[in-house]
């Protein structure tokens, strides 16, 4: 991402704005400098993203990870996106603020190629993951008998993703670099000849290209679920639970797609705005803007673990689980009678397969070690344990 800096002083044209292009970085940042109060109020507003972005999404992560119900397909891609959206609040939300509001970047070479490499990836791995999602999506209703993936295939596109993602901000690791320009200081690629062009391909990449596809997608599953059953039509009451639970999910992960593409928008339509028509970086409240649509940007790290806990009961359950030491949180103590129940089972299995236990006694010396009531009590009163009834998203 540009420097606001660089933008400023490279696009300013010495005929239609002496007052910048006679002066030197120091003057331009005191051109732009915002007061005290402002600087405050969008500090703090950064600061809470980062808060809110690490926080949430490492909370999905435990409640995902932390349940073995919970490790399923689409799960695993759900920790993929909070990873990447963990990346995104700790290495980039706070350093990027710093220097579109300052305008001077104080904190090295490293650290200007590690943001700049970091944001990128953050970005593909994010998009990336949402199309492997919509596409996942689009197999299992619209074509429901061909054979999904299972964990090791979906981990193992998680896998490419990261290396895609990877190879597509490798330009931005090798070419972003600090310059000094008299006692200024700014992190940006301004020194390679084909920055703008790269810019544009990745535009295609991390957003418009995606977004179309997860379009036709979406539609495409939107049209099957509300066409599938005529007016009038009867449907089991197990079925009619399963068709609710697909639309359910769809719409969150659509509500995800949703809220990525308004995140971004604005600072792809404000790149694409100064690339066009550049009168419009002599507006005296430019850098206000850009500090608005950058925080628009990275916000969208914020936003998802909300809408999974809104929209999906299980993820809802999780949260307060998580928020249990707080007064008034009350969650399902169904996690907590699924973790016994592994712990149990990994105990029996452990306890009848043991060699030196078949030697003492052999196995029904377990029976008695371990009661079978225990098991059954936490049955739901026909036989079958109550963990039968956790189905993860």
């Amino acid at each position: 991402m540009e420097s606001i800096i660089v933008i400023l002083n490279s696009s300013v044209p010495a005929d239609n704005y002496s007052v910048i292009s006679g002066s030197n970085y120091s003057e331009i940042r005191e051109l732009y400098k915002e007061p005290p109060w402002i600087q405050a109020l969008y500090g703090v507003i950064f600061a809470l993203v980062t808060v809110l972005g690490v926080g949430g999404n490492s909370i999905v992560c435990y409640i995902v990870l932390g349940n073995r119900r919970m490790r399923t397909v689409t799960n695993y891609s759900i920790v993929n996106l909070a990873v990447s959206d963990i990346l995104m609040a700790v290495m980039c939300v706070n350093f990027s603020f710093y220097a579109a509001m300052y305008m001077t970047w104080p904190f090295g070479e490293f650290m200007c190629k590690a943001v700049s490499y970091i944001q990128s990836v953050s970005v593909s791995v994010s998009i990336f993951t949402l199309v492997s999602i919509g596409v996942d999506r689009y197999i299992a209703i619209c074509h429901p008998l061909v054979l999904r993936m299972g964990s090791s295939q979906a981990l193992t596109v998680i896998a490419v993703i990261w290396v895609v993602a990877c190879v597509v901000a490798l330009p931005s690791l090798i070419f972003s670099t600090v310059g000094v320009e008299g006692d200024s200081t700014f992190c940006s690629e301004s020194h390679w000849e084909q920055s703008k062009i790269y810019t544009y391909i990745l535009m295609g990449i991390q957003y418009f290209v995606p977004l179309c596809v997860l379009a036709v997608t979406y539609g495409r599953i939107g049209y099957v679920i509300w066409s599938r059953r005529t007016p009038g039509e009867t449907q089991a009451s197990r079925d009619k639970k399963i068709n609710e639970s697909k639309t359910k999910l769809v719409k969150m992960f659509a509500m995800v797609v949703l809220l990525f593409a308004l995140c971004y928008l604005p600072i792809h339509f404000f790149n694409i705005l100064q690339e066009v028509y550049e009168n419009v970086l002599y507006y005296r409240y430019i850098k206000l803007v850009y500090l608005t649509v950058l925080l628009a940007a990275m916000s969208n790290c914020v936003y998802s673990p909300f809408i999974y806990c809104w929209m999906n009961a299980k993820f809802r359950n999780g949260f307060k689980s998580a928020f249990r030491f707080l007064p008034g949180v009350h969650y399902d103590n169904q996690w907590k009678v699924v973790a016994h129940l592994e712990r149990g089972n990994t105990a029996m299995t452990q306890l009848t397969t043991s060699p030196s236990r078949r030697l003492r006694g052999g196995p029904s010396d377990a029976k008695h070690c371990w009661p079978e009531h225990s098991y059954e009590s936490l049955s739901n009163g026909n036989g079958s344990p109550m963990r039968d009834k956790m189905v993860a998203v």
